[in-house]
């Protein structure tokens, strides 16, 4: 099961408030890139319910196999 946060960049350093997160859990993170610099949030509720709609279709199994996208983009090398 997947977990989405957001966080702020405080002294270089990802800091996640009011987030329990277990000692040497992985995390992924998405820049915003056209916000990055002007201190918003950066992503907009829209795409947070997007990228929390495209989690659960994961979690469920509904996405593409990573082999099937592999054979696709390099063939059988």
């Amino acid at each position: 099961m997947s977990t989405l946060f957001s966080a702020k960049v405080k002294g270089g350093v990802i800091v996640a408030e009011d987030v329990d997160l277990p000692e040497g859990a992985t995390v992924t993170v998405m820049l915003d890139e056209d916000t990055a610099n002007d201190n918003a949030d950066g992503v907009t509720p829209e795409q947070l319910a997007e990228l929390d709609e495209a989690i659960a279709e994961a979690d469920r199994g509904e996405g593409i196999p990573w082999e099937t996208i592999r054979a696709e983009l390099f063939g059988n090398r």
